[in-house]
């Protein structure tokens, strides 16, 4: 398996709101679609709630990101193949900020339970 995170701002100008709902509604639903059949097998969102009551290390001005995604791919090859599609950078371009995203590259190892 092959697996990142992108962690991500919104563009400038969009609401948190615009881009929750963008991000649920819209993008979510398309990378799903074209996806699906290369090789992704798994595909979750983390956007970012208002810090509260547990929450450490969050800095005054609120999270420095607006959400985390993490696809897993059959191989790392679809997922070479996969972010070079047309529609799917043009889509992401719409409500996230390239010049502050970061992708990991991510291991899974399961702690608990």
């Amino acid at each position: 398996m092959h697996t990142v995170a992108y962690v991500f701002r919104r563009v400038p100008g969009m609401s948190i709101d615009e881009f929750r709902a963008y991000y649920r509604d819209v993008h979510g639903p398309l990378m799903v679609d074209i996806l699906k059949e290369k090789g992704l097998v798994a595909y979750d969102h983390y956007p970012i709630r208002e810090p509260g009551l547990g929450d450490e290390y969050v800095p005054d001005s609120g999270p420095a990101y607006d959400a985390i995604s993490i696809y897993t791919f059959e191989t790392a090859q679809q997922a070479a193949d996969a972010w070079p599609i047309e529609a799917l950078k043009v889509d992401s371009m719409n409500f996230i900020d390239f010049d502050t995203m970061v992708m990991l590259p991510l291991t899974h190892r399961k702690v608990f339970p």
